[in-house]
């Protein structure tokens, strides 16, 4: 059965610096329920890959999980940015690199439980190197590993991170890596 759900009203529950939370009140077939919904400007993730082959991985410390965390560069668009354009500008300042080739490779909703974040993934290559400019908040560790590294690592667990596995096995499947 395929049904929507009636918004009867709708207010801003919290404002950050990365998203907000919204709380509808909706009509469902069952009567009425809250929706919690996280808004999010949507971002970009990359499959940077060097001349050599390797792809470019970034190591951080994710406060959520108390743990570091293996992942493809990536990052939140600015208002009203274009996916490709925060694409670029999210791997000169991660990375240190920009791309004299960007192509979209695929995009994916997270969470539609309950954001509407949307993704998208793009490979980049003919990298040069260039000065990182990190966020005053940020602090990466870039590291470069084969793809067959890297789906190894996916298989044994130790590369955790949802958007980064979609990437390297969408790229693997797509033949881009």
């Amino acid at each position: 059965m395929i049904f929507e759900e009636k918004t009867i009203s709708s207010e801003i529950a919290y404002t950050g610096p990365v998203f907000r939370i919204r709380k509808h009140l909706v009509e469902t077939p069952g009567g009425q329920s809250i929706r919690d919904i996280v808004e999010h400007s949507g971002g970009s993730i990359l499959v940077a890959v060097t001349d050599e082959g390797k792809i470019v991985m970034e190591r951080q410390y994710r406060k959520a999980l108390e743990s570091p965390f293996m992942e493809l560069p990536a990052g939140k668009a600015d208002p009203n940015e274009e996916p490709e354009i925060t694409a670029v500008r999210e791997l000169a300042e991660e990375t240190g690199y920009t791309a004299g080739k960007v192509k979209h490779l695929v995009s994916f909703y997270p969470t539609c439980g309950y954001s509407n974040e949307h993704l998208h993934i793009y490979i980049c290559r003919d990298l040069v190197k260039g000065e990182t400019h990190w966020d005053k908040d940020e602090c990466i560790e870039i590291m470069e590993f084969s793809a067959d590294e890297l789906i190894t690592m996916i298989l044994n667990g130790e590369i955790e991170d949802g958007k980064t596995i979609i990437g390297i096995l969408f790229a693997r499947q797509a033949g881009e890596i």
